[in-house]
């Protein structure tokens, strides 16, 4: 986290540099919060990578009439979304 983050400022005279100082503060939990915000999203995306290797593992080892039924049932149920 920023230095700024721990910086004790006073409020009670908003002075341009006491002002300044709060800027600096605001824009470091602005940075901060929007690190976090990307990190989360990609542990997200592993997770969902490692979901999409698990599944494509299974299709790979599926027998090939129930794939097809499978993507026959897929269709219809997108087409009855349309």
């Amino acid at each position: 986290m920023s230095d700024y983050a721990h910086t004790a400022v006073s409020v009670s005279e908003p002075t341009p540099e006491v002002v300044a100082e709060l800027l600096d503060v605001v824009a470091a939990y602005n940075v901060d919060h929007a690190l976090s915000g990307i990190e989360d999203v990609i542990a997200r995306l592993r997770a969902d990578a490692e979901q999409a290797a698990e599944a494509r593992e299974v299709i790979r080892s599926t027998p090939a009439a129930v794939l097809r039924e499978a993507l026959r049932l897929r269709a219809a149920r997108i087409e009855a979304t349309r």
